[in-house]
């Protein structure tokens, strides 16, 4: 993804060897930052193991739901927000659903059972490692207009909502919001509507799916006030990432999924047959012979 763009200038700049070099150093490079990309992402969050003694039914419901999809059971991290968010990262060996505590306690147990149950199917879609690759490349570009703001802030031009802090972070996100946002368009695997469908069928009740995801956006809607990484956006269920001013107009940019009301339709659209039939067999899986 950035290897071209440096080797191309090093080879021009130095010529052939140090091209080569360069490009060897940017491949391994690359190489590491892969495979490292979740654990770079569970820092970034502060993500830490659900403390015993809370939502304990977490695990017996994974559990089950690992069984009904037949991939390996990945870990469970928790991290603090009062926005609900679920997302996974992961690499091909091992898996992890980031999970903020807003969202265990506004979802009763069957609506965390399906958001828990859709998580599954993303990681059964095998593009989990891709994914969470893309979001540290394109998270640590969005970054930079956040770091613009707060070195305009400590070399004295005011505060975070005087204008010449926020008009310096406006330019730097003019400036860098476009390459990430074609990062992530181009990069990720994005499939919203596919894992709907899928964790509506597999699980059989899609009012029980429509009615979390609902409280889910309506919840980020009213209530979300933290800033998210748009770099991330691939990565959740629900994009809590908003437009609250003209200062925020180039986090448009990455309102790449189907809306609500889109999400919802197609959800509605299932097959009820193809439901009741996976219900059916979900349940004699389930019992023991």
């Amino acid at each position: 993804m950035i290897t071209f763009p440096v080797v191309s200038i090093i080879f021009y700049l130095g010529g052939l060897v140090p091209g080569v070099l360069s490009f060897i150093i940017v491949l391994i490079l690359s190489r590491v930052m892969y495979l490292s990309s979740s654990r770079f992402i569970l820092k970034w969050y502060g993500c830490q193991d659900i403390p015993s003694g809370e939502f304990e039914y977490v695990y017996p419901m994974l559990d089950s739901l690992c069984s009904i999809f037949s991939v390996k059971k990945p870990e469970v991290h928790l991290f603090e927000s009062s926005v609900p968010i679920i997302f996974t990262v992961g690499s091909k060996k091992v898996s992890h659903i980031v999970v903020s505590r807003r969202l265990l306690h506004l979802l009763e147990e069957d609506g965390l059972e399906m958001v828990f149950a859709r998580e599954l199917v993303r990681i059964k879609e095998g593009n989990v490692s891709q994914n969470t690759f893309v979001a540290l490349i394109a998270g640590i570009i969005a970054s930079f207009s956040t770091t613009a703001l707060w070195m305009a802030m400590l070399s004295g031009f005011g505060q975070e909502e005087d204008p010449a802090p926020k008009f310096i972070r406006f330019v730097v996100m003019g400036i860098v919001m476009l390459p990430c946002s074609l990062i992530v368009y181009i990069g990720s695997s994005d499939s919203t509507s596919n894992a709907d469908i899928e964790t509506a069928k597999i699980m059989g009740n899609k009012s029980v799916l429509s009615s979390a995801l609902k409280r889910l956006h309506n919840d980020i809607l009213l209530n979300s006030m933290e800033y998210f990484n748009p770099g991330h956006v691939h990565l959740y269920a629900m994009n809590p990432v908003k437009v609250n001013s003209f200062f925020d107009i180039h986090l448009s940019l990455f309102d790449m999924r189907p809306d609500i009301s889109t999400r919802l339709r197609t959800i509605a659209n299932v097959d009820a047959d193809d439901c009741q039939e996976k219900t059916i067999k979900k349940v004699l899986d389930g019992v023991e012979v």
